[in-house]
This record gives C-alpha cells, sequence and structure tokens, in this order.
C-alpha cells in the first residue's frame, strides 16, 4: 500500500538532512527526488540525473514513535561539494491503521500520526 502524496517521489534516492520530534510531530528534513511525473518536476540540474527539491516530511498528531535514533548516533555522509546527508529512505508506508513505517539510517520507525505530508520548496 502506497501513500499517495509520495506517488511520484524516489525514496530510495530521498537523502535526510536532518529530523526532530516535538510532542505532537515528527518532522524529516529532505532533499526529495523528484520523478518527471510530479507535477514540481523541472529537468534535473547539470550533474543530476534527477530532480532534487528540498522539502519536509511531516508526520503530524503523532502519539507514539518507536524505533527513532537520535541524530547524533548516526553516521554522517559527506559529499564531494561538501553537503551532510544521513542517508536516504529505504521504505515508507502505512502499517496498522493509524500508524506509518519509514525506514532508513536513523532507523526502524514506527509511527502512530494522523497523517503524513511532504512539503517540498518552491523550486529556485
Amino acid at each position: 500500500m502506497s501513500i499517495e502524496a509520495f506517488a511520484h517521489i524516489l525514496l530510495e534516492d530521498t537523502f535526510v538532512l536532518a529530523w526532530h520530534q516535538s510532542e505532537r510531530s515528527l518532522t524529516f528534513h529532505v532533499l526529495a527526488s523528484l520523478q518527471q511525473t510530479h507535477p514540481a518536476a523541472s529537468p534535473p540540474a547539470s550533474g543530476d540525473w534527477a530532480c532534487y527539491r528540498p522539502g519536509i516530511i511531516q508526520f503530524s498528531g503523532v502519539t507514539a514513535v518507536q524505533g527513532l535514533v537520535t541524530q547524533g548516533s548516526v553516521t554522517q555522509t559527506i559529499d564531494a561539494e561538501g553537503s551532510i546527508d544521513y542517508g536516504c529512505i529505504d521504505s515508507l508506508a502505512p502499517a496498522l491503521p493509524g500508524s506509518y513505517r519509514i525506514v532508513g539510517e536513523f532507523g526502524d520507525v514506527t509511527v502512530a500520526a494522523d497523517e503524513v505530508a511532504l512539503y517540498l520548496a518552491a523550486a529556485a
């Protein structure tokens, strides 16, 4: 089962830049890899094979989070340009009713939440 908001996003090529949890939300800052079929996609920048756009994956109405590791305990990756990331998202899918499972270097995380959404930054 998939989540409609992520239908044209290549999660396995979406880089995690940071994450944080507050009382009722869990947020992942990402560099999302958009398929060319995504309405916000543009031709890839020179040197890239995909259209990348900064964004936020936001879980709202969170009542429980299990399996999330601290950012400081995950090994950073630094690319040739000096950008830091924490790997890509291995998977994101609904779990039980009212919960989601997101997996990556940050853990195998189950989030009890009302919803999950993707917010992309405007094109530069």
